[in-house]
């Protein structure tokens, strides 16, 4: 399951009077990751466990996925920009109540975008988001920088993958990013065949080259504060 916003007790005593008087505050909880596109595939859980064992303890898997193209689709021409936080409901449910002192959210390709969708309808709705991580991710410059300029959002970490061949980065042009599309297919097939995460997959294999991938991510995302 998805953390939700989860209901904590505050108690407030009104200066007339000396009865306490119980309220719900709403206070989400915990750290989400989304992997690629069709939200599928070992890495994913496996990527969870390393974030365990790097010291994130509440860590949960986040949903949203059309199948694998429409969700491709989805990150070249909608949700890679700002939309109005009414456009569509960004809601994460299913909270476990947990003690989790952070509020952060993780994405890769495709759900680097689900991350920061999500992030700004809660930032926007007047939460703290302690973290959100961007890895490999197609987000259009001017979403980014109002994320930045976003208050309620204490830390934003982009991990581009330009080193390991990957065409894509934060804040690529809708030209660019058509324009990548031939080598993003080449790379995922050749991941595919090869076993091994070439380019934009590079965390994506399931072989133990992959494994310590993620966990070389995991430690670097625990690296900048995220607990």
């Amino acid at each position: 399951m998805i953390p939700q916003a989860f209901f904590t007790k505050a108690v407030l005593t009104p200066v007339a009077d000396t009865t306490p008087i119980t309220i719900s505050v709403n206070r989400p909880r915990g750290t989400i990751y989304w992997g690629g596109a069709g939200l599928n595939g070992s890495y994913i859980s496996d990527q969870l466990t390393a974030l365990q064992e790097a010291g994130i303890k509440h860590v949960y898997r986040g949903t949203r996925t059309y199948t694998m193209a429409v969700d491709s689709l989805r990150s070249g021409f909608s949700i890679r920009y700002r939309g109005s936080p009414i456009d569509e409901d960004w809601h994460i449910g299913g909270m476990d109540d947990n003690p989790a002192s952070q509020f952060n959210m993780i994405g890769y390709s495709y759900g680097s975008l689900l991350a920061a969708q999500t992030a700004h309808f809660y930032a926007h709705n007047g939460h703290i988001v302690d973290h959100l991580i961007l890895i490999g991710s197609p987000i259009d410059i001017k979403f980014l920088q109002a994320l930045e300029k976003q208050k309620n959002i204490k830390k934003i970490i982009v991990k581009n993958l330009k080193e390991h061949g990957d065409p894509i980065f934060a804040g690529i042009t809708q030209p660019q990013f058509v324009r990548s599309y031939p080598t993003l297919f080449l790379q995922m097939v050749r991941s595919e065949r090869s076993g091994e995460g070439m380019g934009h997959f590079y965390y994506a294999s399931a072989n133990a080259t992959g494994a310590s991938r993620r966990r070389d991510l995991a430690k670097f995302i625990c690296d900048h504060g995220l607990r």
